[in-house]
């Protein structure tokens, strides 16, 4: 796969999350609703399959590397979304009658969150699973991570803990493979 998409596709889903919806709400500025609910979706099936047809050497560390960044770029906008929801419940509840409204305004917002949370974590899936393989995590980790990158803050802190591990797994081959094409070849001696 090119540099290029591998590196553009997650910006490009970064640009997304923050070009409307609860924003053109709150700040008056970005793409209405259905636009961003659009964008959203091409730039998360776009970024799913890059993680998942992504298979060069070093895939797992830059996988985990773009999970990890995707994480924290998207700290913002759930805090925004967890306020925006609170209002609007809180506001739903003032008002008599709006109450039973409330499910069907909230429930989407967090739904929402959570696809797109899922749609971020494609590339700790993808990194976790090909890092088990290749021998750079042993199964169970990679288990672990993927577990809990379906729960919410638990995903944050797997993506940290994920690209540590692959980050010191990687330096650890990379010192094995020089120290090995540093040791001189030592030829078997003929006994007779």
């Amino acid at each position: 796969m090119y540099k290029v998409v591998r590196t553009a596709l997650p910006l490009l889903f970064i640009a997304a999350v923050y070009s409307g919806g609860p924003f053109y709400d709150v700040f008056g500025w970005g793409t209405d609703w259905p636009t961003w609910g659009t964008l959203l979706l091409i730039a998360g099936i776009a970024n799913i399959l890059c993680a998942c047809f992504d298979r060069a050497e070093d895939s797992p560390r830059r996988l985990a590397f773009w999970d990890l960044i995707l994480k924290i770029s998207m700290i913002p906008f759930y805090t925004l979304i967890f306020l925006y929801a609170t209002g609007i419940a809180t506001i739903m509840f003032v008002i008599p009658g709006l109450f039973l409204a409330a499910p069907f305004v909230v429930v989407p917002l967090l739904a929402m969150s959570y696809l797109l949370m899922l749609a971020t974590s494609s590339y700790g899936f993808a990194a976790s699973i090909r890092a088990a393989k290749r021998g750079l995590l042993p199964g169970s980790f990679a288990a672990i991570h993927i577990a809990l990158h379906f729960f919410a803050v638990a995903d944050f802190f797997s993506a940290s803990v994920l690209y540590l591990q692959l980050r010191r797994a990687d330096k650890a081959r990379k010192a094995s493979a020089e120290a090995s094409a540093s040791a001189p070849h030592q030829n078997p001696t003929d006994v007779q």
